[in-house]
């Protein structure tokens, strides 16, 4: 049997801009023509592959950062020519996409149309261009949110970084060329309504984003709660019987946001909560899985938090395995997830799990008994949450209920919780 190798990922760069709407922070959405070889039809942020001319020392002369801090503001898991270049890239994308350009600049409208429309014919023109525009590139004022990296079983794979970004007052969005067919500002609830009702396609990383986005109010507050910290390293250890915890590094993409997946098993594996979406962490996963002598068999979820979720599409595509997430958490999903209801025993593993409505961090949170009560997978029910991310306000009550019905369906049993408790709690509930 012949296997063939998967195609490595390209650098990419995807800059999602921010405006002020009269209900709330807009995103701007472009739409892809039907046309297109790569994601036709869907609905994404303006973005594209990162070029080697985005690592001109002429266009690190003009940036507003320099390597090292872009290195920095990205988690430090890029070397800072990369992480630099990354930068660049999302801001000439977002120019010849939308037209709207990231840099300060004396150039007439004529000339940046024409600057324009020379690189969309020259994709290496880039330096040429700020050196005739003398522009300085505003990279300061780019946010680093993300990382996503396309699943091997794709074509065409990206080792994508998202940027945030707010819209300038005095800019103005124009589609000139072949990639764009429309674009539309809408709040993320809006867009993500009309994906789940079948007007709008989205892949997961653009849906995330949205999701990631929901509560924001400001690029400033997004500044301040989402950008990336420091990457960990991914961990994993035997915590109870039949449950291995693989800490991973960066739940929903984002560097320093570690989140506790769990392999419940001893053969056939659910996979509990695989939040991170960069790659190593889950093919740690698998590793330990086939390492063992099993294979992981369903993909299983607390919640549809990025933090909890943002991973589970990649291993369920990987493997061919279903995802379960709780009553109504399949709503901001764009694949396909089976609803599980209060006291269903997901028993595809060779360790079955029973389920527990535990609203209250989210209406959709569950928690999954594991066997006969040996442990109890508790996702933020604990009060530990997403350590970068904009929450929406929890259900207090319904927290602790959750919390007194969780003790007494599985009394005296240990809490495996979703996040390292070195990070910050938000309420220490149980």
């Amino acid at each position: 049997m012949s296997h063939i190798a998967p195609v490595s990922p390209r650098p990419a760069a995807t800059l999602v801009l921010l405006r002020s709407g009269a209900a709330g922070l807009e995103v701007l959405l472009t739409h892809r023509p039907t046309t297109m070889a790569f994601a036709p039809d869907m609905h994404v942020f303006p973005g594209g592959r990162v070029d080697v001319a985005d690592a001109d020392p002429r266009l690190d002369a003009r940036s507003a950062i320099d390597g090292q801090a872009a290195a920095v503001a990205m988690g430090g898991d890029l070397a800072p020519t990369a992480a630099l270049a990354a930068h660049v890239a999302a801001i000439r994308e977002a120019f010849e996409e939308v037209g709207v350009l990231l840099a300060d600049h004396d150039a007439t409208a004529t000339d940046l149309a024409a600057a324009r429309a020379r690189l969309l014919d020259e994709p290496d023109a880039f330096p040429a261009i700020a050196d005739a525009l003398d522009l300085r590139l505003r990279t300061d004022l780019l946010v680093p949110l993300s990382r996503w990296v396309t699943p091997p079983s794709m074509a065409r794979r990206f080792d994508a970084r998202f940027f945030a970004a707010a819209f300038p007052a005095d800019a103005a969005v124009t589609l000139v060329g072949a990639e764009v067919a429309a674009q539309s500002w809408q709040r993320p609830i809006d867009a993500l309504e009309s994906m789940a009702a079948g007007e709008l396609g989205m892949w997961l990383p653009t849906s995330t984003t949205l999701t990631q986005l929901l509560h924001a109010s400001s690029i400033d507050e997004v500044r301040e709660r989402m950008a990336p910290g420091r990457l960990g390293n991914v961990v994993v250890e035997d915590v109870a019987a039949d449950v291995t915890r693989i800490e991973m590094p960066a739940g929903g993409g984002v560097a320093g946001q570690p989140v506790n997946a769990y392999l419940v098993g001893r053969a056939r594996w659910v996979l509990v909560d695989p939040g991170d979406a960069t790659g190593e962490a889950l093919d740690r996963a698998v590793g330990v899985a086939s390492s063992r002598g099993g294979r992981i068999v369903a993909v299983a979820l607390t919640q549809a938090d990025p933090d909890h979720a943002a991973g589970a599409e990649a291993i369920a595509d990987q493997l061919s395995v279903p995802v379960f997430v709780g009553s109504g958490g399949s709503r901001h999903l764009p694949y396909v997830a089976r609803e599980l209801r209060n006291g269903e025993i997901v028993d595809m593993g060779d360790v079955a799990l029973r389920v527990v409505a535990t609203p209250g961090p989210r209406p959709d949170h569950v928690a999954y008994v594991v066997g006969e009560g040996s442990a109890v997978i508790t996702g933020d029910l604990d009060g530990v949450r997403g350590a970068r991310s904009i929450l929406g306000p929890p259900d207090e009550a319904a927290w602790q209920r959750s919390v007194a019905a969780l003790r007494s369906v599985a009394p005296g049993a240990p809490w495996l919780n979703g996040h390292p408790r070195t990070f910050a709690p938000s309420g220490d509930r149980p």
